[in-house]
């Protein structure tokens, strides 16, 4: 790598932000922030320069204590075409040799490319589009990241990097990558089924139709009508348009359904924890790569029912350590909560079942083990990241129980 190497990260979110509100004490908004500025901060001491562009939303460029550089671009604005030429230019500006991309921009890789920037492309994301459109970009992703300035490409996970492969990527240069386990099950006991009250469900994520919300809400009215269901409330976390709060008005739900917007990422596995089940609703059209908040509801000890997106099948097993419904069914949604709320002894099982379906759910190489070691770029730091892709064996015990797995 070097001293004079100028590396610059693309990805969502504003780095400044988050960094200026940990440092005032504030609290973090999404798991291992924290430890996700300090790596970059990190990395500031190494280099000549770094810059993070974040692309939520057009911020100046500033420098913080730590040397960290960062600016924000708005690449979707609501309502307006993409401004991928906004992002480029920014790009052109700031001239770096090394490049960080956290999400499969097509553009960003055809730039990079033709000015021969080394690049680490580190996703989070699943390539399950079905339609025409999804299947050419998955084609021109798949030859973009074959490029000669791209050594590796990682992904969130197992099951994401997998998703890389199916899509058309060398398994010998996809290294699934994690974050360190900062929260355990074993932090709490074990839950049983409370009796003589309400059934409390919540979801926390993005409020989307193609997250599930709006297959809850359908699940929701579904047991509201339904006169052997337990009386079951929801509450959900996450930041809404107003929309779905009409939706729910619209169903008639009443006091059934609580939004109660955007929280401080420490209140999350506490308030999992205070309701009965935790719902990961993603239809299959969403590209997850690995929710955390399945691994957060583990910590919960709360019983989770979720849907059966393909991303979810190595963390969570049908009656096992969760209960698993068709995405997009808001009937079979409906049916597991009440399935859930009337049987002491699978709930029992689950919440026990929690701190072992936690043992496996990360991968063993760190987003700070994987940065350093690519841009040192030592022979010694090529042998280690390669004894991480999906090509090293390394995962091939675990990959044989999934599929044995009905």
């Amino acid at each position: 790598m070097g001293a004079n190497a100028r590396v610059v990260i693309v990805q969502f979110g504003s780095y400044a932000a988050g960094a200026r509100r940990l440092a005032a004490g504030g609290p973090e908004t999404f798991y291992a922030q924290r430890y996700s500025i300090d790596v970059v901060a990190d990395l500031a001491t190494q280099v000549r320069g770094i810059w993070v562009v974040g692309l939520g939303a057009d911020e100046p460029e500033e420098q913080l204590p730590s040397g960290v550089r960062s600016l924000g671009i708005e690449l979707y604005p609501r309502g307006r075409a993409p401004r991928r030429r906004a992002l480029i230019a920014a790009l052109e500006r700031l001239r770096p040799d090394h490049l960080v991309l956290a999400s499969p921009i097509l553009s960003v890789l055809a730039w990079a490319r033709l000015r021969r920037v080394r690049t680490l492309p580190i996703f989070a994301d699943s390539f399950r589009g079905s339609g025409l459109r999804s299947r050419l970009r998955y084609v021109l992703l798949a030859r973009a990241l074959r490029g000669p300035h791209i050594e590796w490409v990682s992904n969130h996970n197992l099951a994401a990097s997998l998703d890389l492969a199916r899509i058309g990527v060398d398994r010998r240069k996809i290294l699934p990558f994690d974050w360190p386990a900062l929260l355990s099950p074993a932090d709490r006991p074990a839950k049983t089924l409370r009796r003589g009250t309400s059934f409390d469900v919540i979801y926390v994520g993005q409020i989307s139709e193609a997250k599930g919300v709006g297959d809850l809400l359908r699940a929701m009215r579904l047991l509201a009508d339904d006169p052997s269901a337990p009386a079951v409330r929801l509450t959900i976390v996450g930041g809404d348009d107003g929309s779905f709060a009409e939706r729910a008005r619209a169903l008639d739900l009443g006091d059934r359904v609580r939004f109660a917007g955007r929280i401080a990422h420490e209140r999350v596995v506490p308030l999992m924890n205070e309701h009965d089940a935790v719902v990961v609703a993603s239809r299959h059209e969403y590209p997850e790569g690995l929710p955390m908040t399945i691994y957060e509801a583990f910590c919960s000890r709360t019983p989770i029912v979720a849907s059966d997106h393909p991303m979810f099948g190595f963390q969570i097993r049908d009656g096992e350590s969760a209960l698993v419904y068709p995405a997009g069914d808001a009937r079979a949604l409906a049916d597991r909560l009440k399935q859930l709320a009337g049987d002491p002894t699978l709930y029992a099982n689950l919440s026990l079942a929690a701190e072992s379906a936690a043992a496996d759910f990360f991968c063993p190489l760190k987003q700070h083990e994987l940065f350093g070691r690519w841009l040192s770029g030592t022979e010694e730091d090529r042998r280690f990241l390669a004894g991480f892709s999906l090509a090293s064996g390394r995962y091939d015990a675990r990959l044989a129980r999934a599929v044995r797995t009905p």
